[in-house]
This record gives C-alpha cells, structure tokens and sequence, in this order.
C-alpha cells in the first residue's frame, strides 16, 4: 500500500510493481495534482558526463553547505540516482505540460495499478508489532474504508502553516502523525522553513508565484547554495518591507560576512554557485530574472517579515529512517520524499530541484526494496 500520489508516492508505487508486488495507491487528492506537486517546476538531475564535480565532490560540497545536518547517505543517493529518475520522467512526457496528472498516471495505468483517490487516510493499523495496513474515510461518500497491506509506504509529503498566498499553507503532517502515533520514531521539528510574506495581494497565490504554475517543468544540474538565508530573514523581521531575497543581482554587492546585529553568516555560506542565466521568462530560473519580480516564488516584491511559521526545510522532517530504503522503526512501515526525515540536504535547502528529485529516488528505493523483504520474511516463516 502506498499512500499518497505525488513524485514519491508514483516511484514507490511503480517500482514496487516492477518488483512484483501487488500494489494499491491511496490519494487524499487526486495523484498529481495536489500536495506541492503542482509546484514542483524545477528537476535535479546529476549527469557524470557533463557535471563539473564528481559525486563525492557533491557530497562533501553539499555537507559543507549543511555544516554536516545532512546524511551522506540520502545525498548520495541522490547524485547517483536523479539522472535516472530524470529519464523516466522525460518517457513519461512529464517535461512536456505545466500539470503532472496525466505523465503521473502513465505508467499506472500502463501496469493497471488501482488507484484511491480523495481517501483520507488517518490511521495505521499494526498488529503483533508490524504494520497491517491503514484505515480512513471517503472524502466523496460517508464511508469508513479499511485497507490490509503486508506493506505500507508513507509517501504523504511534509507539513506546512503558511500564509494563504502559500500553497503549502495547510500541508497536514498526517503522515508523521499516523507513524507516531503507532510508536515509530520521527524527526525534524527543529528545522523551521520561515518565509517572508509579500506585502501586495498577500493572500494570492496565483499572484505570489508568478506565473509559475504555467510553466512547464526544466531539468537543473549541480548548483550547490552556501547560504543560510538567516540574514535576510533577520532583515526582514527587524526592517520590513523592502527585502530583497535570492541570489545576489548581476551589480548588486553582497552583504558583509558579519553585521553589527542580528545572526553572523559565515563568508563560505554566502551564495557563491550562481545559476546560468535564465531564458527569458521561463523555467524556474526565471524568478530570478528581475522582471518585476526578485527572489523565489512567494517572495517577490515588498515583503513582511516573520509571515510564516514554515514547515521544515524538504526532506528534514518526518519518519525517522533505520536504513537507505526508507524503513522506519516499526517493522513493515516505510517513508519516502518529504514524509522521510532523510537530512538529505541537512537543514537547509541546497540543490535547486534536489526536492523533487529526490522524493522520485527515495521513492524508488522504498518500492525496489519491499517485495523483496516481505518475501524473504514470508520464506522464513
């Protein structure tokens, strides 16, 4: 059983079945089309024929950037995994639209997964101190559903209380909670996501993200961020409006490495990977064009300091995981994206596209690995 349909939720899904599993995916909301997948414009993909550091230059860059917050482990995976991901993603036309539904359910419906959507999943059920399966209610019918899993893969994304003008600003925690509440360890409330706000049509998303839910999906490479953004943040809530966010603009002079009051940044997390410079008006990279609009989406001119209570920076919360695959603590429950405390990139967000390709890898890992532990565990009984 995997639950939830976003990036992690249709690898862990696919590859479980390729392994051959029997598989049921179960959605809050329809797969690909709520959660943060609907935002997620911008795809990692390390390429060792074109990248200009070698994966255990990326580790280590990447660690210096977290100041060793990360696991190694998870950010390794990712370098040697994304290029891969990327490639599925490419065959199943996901580069090819703005919305994600029909490339998302391509390969369901290619192996004829069954698919459950708009269940609110609230409980996990464990017996003899593994995972059952999990229980929930029809957001469409007044019914109560009851699921029997041997496995169960929590691909249930973060959480996040944000501003209206957010889209992630009622993200749930419920997978955290559900795995919690049956005695599985979790992490990652320490790390808080903290945002200014804009100042104009605060409550419009649409507005706050400009234009980005067009656009189509872009591959990024390398570009390891050393910054911590603390300063910025620090700005905002003691000045207000105007705060400029985002990499330094061609001309513009960086901040000094130490200011008189408010956090100290070291100089080597200051940003010093600049991206390549956007096409005009499109992809990711082009919130960073200037045209109207300076800093990522949600930040974009004058801003209001502390309007955000976050959610933790990606993949730095969540189930606690006991190995590479995603397991939990309790034997049977697996994790994978932003429900998987992986510290892929520590407590900060270093890798433009790291999220997405990640949740896709980690998904994988999730779905490759289950089959075959169950039927090892079904052969030793």
């Amino acid at each position: 059983m995997v639950i939830g349909g976003g990036f992690a939720g249709v690898f862990a899904a696919v590859k479980a079945h390729d392994a051959g599993a029997k598989v049921m995916m179960v959605a809050k909301g329809g797969v690909g089309t709520s959660g943060l997948s609907p935002f997620a414009k911008g795809v990692f993909s390390y390429d060792p024929k074109t990248a200009k550091m070698s994966v255990d230059e990326f580790v280590a860059k990447v660690s210096e950037s977290a100041i060793n917050t990360n696991n190694p482990v998870f950010t390794r995976q990712l370098a040697e995994h994304s290029y891969d991901r990327v490639q599925e993603l490419k065959s199943w036309g996901f580069f090819d639209s703005p919305l994600s539904r029909n490339s998302f359910m391509l390969p369901i419906q290619e192996r004829e997964i069954p698919v459950v959507e708009r269940v609110m999943v609230t409980h996990l059920l464990k017996e003899k101190g593994r995972v059952v399966g999990a229980s929930g209610f029809s957001l469409n019918t007044n019914k109560v559903i009851h699921f029997n899993a041997k496995t169960v893969v929590l691909c249930t994304g973060s959480g996040g209380f944000k501003p209206s003008g957010f889209p992630v600003c009622d993200l749930t925690h419920d997978g955290t909670i559900m795995a919690y509440n049956i005695g599985a360890k979790v992490t990652g409330k320490e790390w808080n996501d903290g945002h200014p706000g804009s100042a104009v049509n605060s409550g419009s998303c649409y507005d706050n993200w400009h234009g980005q839910i067009e656009e189509k999906p872009s591959i990024t490479s390398v570009m390891v961020n050393h910054h911590l953004g603390v300063d910025a943040n620090y700005q905002a809530y003691t000045t207000g409006a105007p705060v400029t966010m985002g990499p330094p603009q061609p001309g513009q002079k960086k901040q000094k490495a130490e200011t008189s009051e408010g956090p100290y940044v070291p100089l080597a997390f200051r940003q010093t990977d600049m991206p390549p410079p956007p096409q005009p008006d499109r992809g990711l990279l082009s919130i960073f064009s200037g045209k109207g609009h300076s800093g990522p989406p949600g930040m974009g001119g004058e801003q209001v300091g502390g309007s955000t209570a976050g959610m933790a920076i990606h993949k730095s919360e969540g189930i606690v995981p006991i190995d590479e695959t995603g397991l939990s603590t309790v034997p049977g429950l697996y994790a994978a994206g932003d429900a998987l405390g992986s510290y892929m990139s520590g407590g900060i967000y270093t890798q433009i596209g790291g999220s997405v390709a990640g949740s896709a890898v980690q998904g994988t890992f999730a779905g490759e690995v289950t089959p075959r532990q169950v039927n090892n565990l079904i052969s030793l009984l």
